[in-house]
C-alpha cells in the first residue's frame, strides 16, 4: 500500500485536499444553495452534547444522513439538514464541577451560581467550536444558517410554552415520589444516566426477632443493612410453606425495635436469601410499589448528600457507607448477624456522570403524564412511522404501552429553568414573574424534555409544504438504539401531542461501534477511537466508506483498521482512474454532451450497461437503507467494470471519439459516486475543468436519470466476447511469462467476422493469436474454457513444450458435461417433439463439436 503521508501528487493523500475542499464548499455556501425543482427533503441532526469532542458513534450518526442529503440535492431536492448542539444539563454540569474541584478543591456551592454558570458558558463556547471543527473535518453537508443550541432563546421560549400548556391541560403535576437520586450531584437523574454494573458485594443475613418471642427470629438477607432503619413491613410468598404459620405476626426491627408486620405477596422471590424480604418503601422501587399496594409507611432515612438523616438516631449525619460499617458492628454485638456472604455478585446502579452509587429517594418533583401522551400516540392513525430494521417497531410499541409518568425536574443550575413561581402558599405557572416577592422554582428541566422538542424547534412549514411527506415534521432520523426510549419515543409523543404530526417518517436505528474484539468502547477500557485521529491517518472518505459499507441497520459494528485500509484502496483506485484518464485524454477541451446524445461504441455500451445496473441497485437499496450492498457494488464497479475492463480495453481500442465519450461518462460516474465518496469525487471533478465543461461544484450537478439510459439501445454482446478473451489472456499471463511469438488459438465456430475483428483490434498489439474453425491435430500445453468463447489453446514453441495435466482434465470434464447434456436432449422424446428444428440442429452441432474436442484431449 502507498504511503499515506507521501506528498507525491500522484499518490492518493486525502490530507492534502480534504480540508481545502470543505473550505471551498463552506466558503461558497454550496450547502445552502437551492436546487431546481419544488421538492424538499429534511433531516434533523441528533444534537451532540457540548460536554466534549465527538466520538466514533457521532461520525456514524453523521455519514449516513450526509449521504442522503447529498443524494437528494443531486436528485433536485431542496435538501435541508438541521444542525444543533445540546446543553446536556447534568453531563455538562458534572464535567465542570469535576474540573473546578480538581483545580480549586471547591464545589459549585462554594463559588456560587453566577460564577459557576459563567464557567459553563465559557466551556460551551470552547467545545461548541471544537464540534464545529470536527464537523468540518468529517465533511458534513449541514445547513449552518439553521444552527441552534438548546438553550437559545427560541428554544427556551418553546420549552416554556410547552411546559405551561401541559400544566394547564393537566399533563404536568408536582408530587412526592420515589426517584433515582445522585447524592454527589444532588439531583434526580434519568435511567439513561444510570449504568448497571456487576459488583462484588456482601450479602448480610440478619436476624429479626419476633415481637412476643425475642429468642426466636426470622433471617432476612440484604445488601444494604443501613436501610433497616427505613423498614416498615416484612413479606413472604403466600406459596412458601415454610412461613405460613408466621403470616400476620410481628417481628422487631433489629436496630430501633419498631414492630414490623409479616405480610404476603406473590412478588417475593422464594429462592432469594431465605425467602423472607424486608420492605423499605422509601428506598427501593419494588418496595415502593408494595408500600403503595399495602398502604405502608414511607420512612426516608437519607439526606440529599447521601448522609443518614435525623430519623437514624446515633447514625445521623454519617455517610451511608460509614453508617453501614457501624450498623454491622452493632448487630454483631447484639448477636443478630447469622452470616455474611462475602462473594455475592450484585447489579448496582451507578451514576454515569458522577460515578457514585444511585440512591432511590422520596422527593418532591415535577412529573409529565407520559402515559397519557403515549395513549394518544397509539390512537394517532393519520400516518405511519417506519423503523429500520422493522423489529424496532415492536420495541417502540412496547415502550409506548409500558410508559410511566416521567420525572422532568432536575436539581441543577445548567438548563431550562422551570417556569413556575411561588409566593407564600400560592403558585403560578407562567414565563415571567407575576410580580414583586414571587420566586421562581430553582430546578431545571430534564435535558430530554427539551431534546424531545427538537423536531418542533426545527419546524419549517415552507419545507414541510414542499415535502413528499407533508404529514411529517421531517423525513428521516438516523440514531442509535440506546436512546430509542429516552429520545425517539418522546419526540414522537411530543410531536403528536403538539403538532398532530409524526416528527419524521423513517427512523434508521444503528447499534454500537465496538472494538475489533467486539468489546464496547469506553474510557475505562481505554479502547475508544477518536474519529479525527482516524481521519488524519486515512481520510474522511475512507472512514466514511468503512462505516457505511459495514452498516446493517440495527446491528453493532466492530471497528477494524484493516477494513479502513481496504476502503482507502477503493478510493485510491478512483484517484488513479482519474489520473489515467487525464493522461490519456486529448489536450484540447472536450465538448460536454449528454449521454443519450453521444455516438456510443460497443465499449461505451458495456460501461453504460454496468452503470445502469449500479444506478438501479442504488435507487432500490438506498430507500431501504441497505448500504452494504451498495458499497460492495460500487467497489466491484470501480475495480472490475471500470478499471480492469473498460479502461484496459479503452487504451487498445481504435476509435476517434473514445476519449470524448469516456470523459462524458466518467463525469456522470463521479456525480453518481459523490454521495458515497464526496471529497475525492469533488477533487476529481475539479481536475476535469481543463478537459470538459463543469459547474462550480459537483454539488450543483444533477444525478443521472435512469430514463436517460433507458432511452439508449445498449448492446454490448461483442464486448462480452472480448472480455471473455481478456479473462483468459489474464490467466495465461498469470501462469506463464507470455512472449509475443507464442501463439494463441481460438476455436469457436459461433464467432462472426465482426466479433473476430473486434477481438483482434483490442489485443493485436500485445498478443499473437488466430482463429481456427476446424479441429486439427495440434500440440498444445494449456486449454482454457470460456462459456462465451469456447476453447482457447495456448502453445509455446516446440522447445518449451510442457504438459499441464490438471488443466487438460478440467477441459475434459467440461467437454464431457456439454457432450452428455446435448446427447441426453437428443435422446429425449419430449424435447424432440416440442423443440423447433433450429434448436434441435443447434444441439446436434454442439454434440459433434464436443465429441471432436474430447477426441482431441485423448490424443
Amino acid at each position: 500500500m502507498e504511503d499515506k503521508n507521501n506528498n507525491n501528487k500522484n499518490i492518493y493523500n486525502p490530507d492534502q485536499f480534504e480540508e481545502k475542499i470543505y473550505d471551498f464548499w463552506k466558503r461558497n455556501n454550496f450547502f445552502n444553495k437551492k436546487n431546481q425543482g419544488n421538492k424538499s427533503f429534511s433531516i434533523i441532526l441528533p444534537p451532540p452534547n457540548v460536554t466534549g469532542d465527538l466520538h466514533l458513534g457521532h461520525a456514524w450518526d453523521l455519514y449516513f444522513p450526509d449521504l442522503l442529503i447529498r443524494y437528494k440535492k443531486l436528485k433536485g431536492y431542496n435538501a435541508i439538514w438541521y444542525p444543533g448542539t445540546d446543553h446536556a444539563g447534568i453531563a455538562t454540569q458534572a464535567k465542570i464541577e469535576k474540573i473546578i474541584f480538581e483545580e480549586t478543591g471547591k464545589n459549585r456551592f462554594s463559588i456560587g451560581k453566577k460564577e459557576f454558570l459563567a464557567k459553563i458558558w465559557d466551556w460551551k463556547k470552547l467545545y461548541e467550536n471544537n464540534i464545529f471543527n470536527q464537523w468540518y473535518k468529517i465533511g458534513v453537508c449541514l445547513d449552518f444558517d439553521k444552527y441552534k443550541f438548546t438553550l437559545d432563546k427560541k428554544v427556551n421560549d418553546l420549552v416554556n410554552k410547552t411546559f405551561i400548556n401541559y400544566y394547564n391541560e393537566g399533563l404536568i403535576y408536582q408530587d412526592t415520589k420515589l426517584i433515582n437520586w445522585d447524592p454527589k450531584l444532588q439531583t434526580a437523574i434519568s435511567n439513561i444516566e444510570i449504568e448497571k454494573r456487576e459488583t462484588k458485594s456482601k450479602l448480610y443475613y440478619i436476624r429479626y426477632p419476633f415481637l412476643n418471642d425475642k429468642k426466636n427470629y426470622l433471617i432476612i438477607a440484604t445488601t444494604r443493612p443501613e436501610t433497616i432503619l427505613g423498614d416498615t413491613a416484612i413479606f413472604v410468598n403466600p406459596k412458601d410453606q415454610r412461613y405460613q404459620k408466621y403470616i400476620g405476626k410481628f417481628l422487631l426491627n433489629p436496630l430501633n425495635d419498631q414492630k414490623l408486620k409479616i405480610l404476603t405477596d406473590d412478588y417475593i422471590d422464594i429462592s432469594f436469601g431465605t425467602g423472607v424480604m424486608k420492605a423499605t418503601p422509601a428506598h427501593d422501587f419494588n418496595d415502593y410499589n408494595l408500600g403503595k399496594k399495602y398502604n405502608l409507611n414511607f420512612i426516608n432515612i437519607l439526606n440529599k448528600d447521601g448522609k443518614m438523616n435525623q430519623q437514624c438516631l446515633k447514625y445521623a449525619n454519617l455517610d451511608r457507607y460509614e453508617a453501614r460499617k457501624i450498623i454491622i458492628k452493632d448487630l454483631k454485638t447484639k448477636n443478630l448477624i447469622e452470616k455474611i456472604d462475602h462473594n455475592y455478585i450484585n447489579n448496582i446502579s451507578y451514576s454515569q456522570r458522577s460515578g457514585t452509587i444511585i440512591e432511590p429517594l422520596i422527593s418532591k418533583q415535577w412529573f409529565l403524564k407520559s402515559s397519557n401522551l403515549a395513549k394518544n400516540t397509539l390512537k394517532f392513525n393519520n400516518d405511519k412511522i417506519y423503523f429500520y430494521p422493522e423489529r424496532f417497531l415492536k420495541e417502540y410499541k412496547k415502550a409506548i404501552n409500558n410508559m410511566e409518568d416521567w420525572c422532568i425536574s432536575r436539581q441543577l443550575w445548567w438548563g431550562h429553568r422551570i417556569p413556575v413561581w411561588y409566593f407564600e402558599d400560592k403558585i403560578r405557572v407562567q414565563e415571567i414573574s407575576p410580580g414583586k416577592n414571587w420566586k421562581q422554582d430553582e430546578d431545571v428541566l430534564d435535558t430530554w424534555f427539551s431534546s424531545s422538542l427538537w423536531p418542533l424547534v426545527n419546524k419549517d412549514q415552507k419545507i414541510i409544504d414542499k415535502s413528499e411527506n407533508k404529514f411529517y415534521l421531517s423525513d428521516t432520523l438516523f440514531t442509535g438504539s440506546d436512546i430509542l426510549f429516552f429520545w425517539v419515543v418522546r419526540m414522537i409523543f411530543q410531536s403528536i401531542q403538539i403538532e398532530k404530526k409524526y416528527p419524521f417518517k423513517n427512523v434508521i436505528i444503528h447499534g454500537l461501534i465496538r472494538d475489533k474484539n467486539g468489546k464496547k468502547m469506553s474510557k475505562s477500557l481505554n479502547n475508544g477511537i477518536n474519529p479525527i485521529d482516524t481521519i488524519n491517518k486515512w481520510g474522511s472518505d475512507s472512514l466514511r466508506f468503512f462505516l457505511l459499507a459495514n452498516s446493517t441497520p440495527g446491528n453493532d459494528l466492530n471497528f477494524n483498521e484493516e477494513k479502513i485500509n481496504y476502503s482507502w484502496d477503493i478510493n485510491n483506485k478512483l484517484f488513479n482512474i482519474n489520473n489515467l484518464l487525464l493522461k490519456l485524454s486529448l489536450k484540447e477541451k472536450i465538448y460536454r454532451t449528454e449521454i443519450f446524445n453521444l455516438k456510443l461504441n460497443p465499449l461505451d455500451n458495456f460501461l453504460l450497461y454496468k452503470l445502469k445496473k449500479l444506478l438501479i441497485l442504488i435507487e432500490n437499496n438506498l430507500e431501504k437503507y441497505n448500504l452494504t450492498i451498495i458499497f460492495n457494488n460500487i467497489s466491484s464497479f470501480l475495480i472490475d467494470d471500470f478499471s480492469s475492463n473498460y479502461l484496459e480495453l479503452l487504451r487498445e481500442y481504435k476509435n476517434t471519439n473514445k476519449y470524448q465519450n469516456a470523459l462524458n461518462i466518467y463525469l456522470q460516474i463521479l456525480i453518481i459516486l459523490h454521495p458515497f465518496i464526496p471529497f475525492l469525487t469533488e477533487k476529481n471533478y475539479q481536475s476535469l475543468k481543463d478537459k470538459i465543461e463543469i459547474k462550480e461544484s459537483i454539488l450543483l450537478e444533477s444525478y443521472l436519470d435512469l430514463k436517460d439510459i433507458n432511452y439508449l439501445k445498449i448492446n454490448f454482446n461483442i464486448i462480452k466476447k472480448v472480455l471473455a478473451v481478456l479473462k483468459v489472456l489474464r490467466k495465461i499471463n498469470s501462469n506463464f511469462e507470455y512472449k509475443k511469438n507464442y501463439k494463441i488459438l481460438i476455436l469457436n465456430n459461433d464467432l462472426n467476422n465482426k466479433e473476430k475483428i473486434y477481438i483482434k483490434e483490442f489485443f493485436k498489439s500485445k498478443y499473437n493469436f488466430e482463429f481456427i474453425e476446424q479441429i486439427e491435430k495440434i500440440k498444445f500445453n494449456d486449454i482454457y474454457i470460456s462459456k462465451s468463447i469456447g476453447a482457447i489453446f495456448y502453445r509455446f514453441s516446440d522447445k518449451n513444450l510442457k504438459t499441464i495435466d490438471y488443466l487438460k482434465t478440467k477441459a475434459q470434464k467440461y467437454f464431457k458435461f456439454e457432450y452428455d447434456r446435448a446427447d441426453n436432449l437428443l435422446n429425449n422424446n419430449g424435447f424432440l417433439k416440442n423443440a423447433n428444428n433450429q434448436l434441435i440442429e443447434n444441439e446436434r452441432n454442439k454434440k459433434e463439436k464436443y465429441r471432436k474436442l474430447l477426441n482431441l484431449i485423448k490424443n
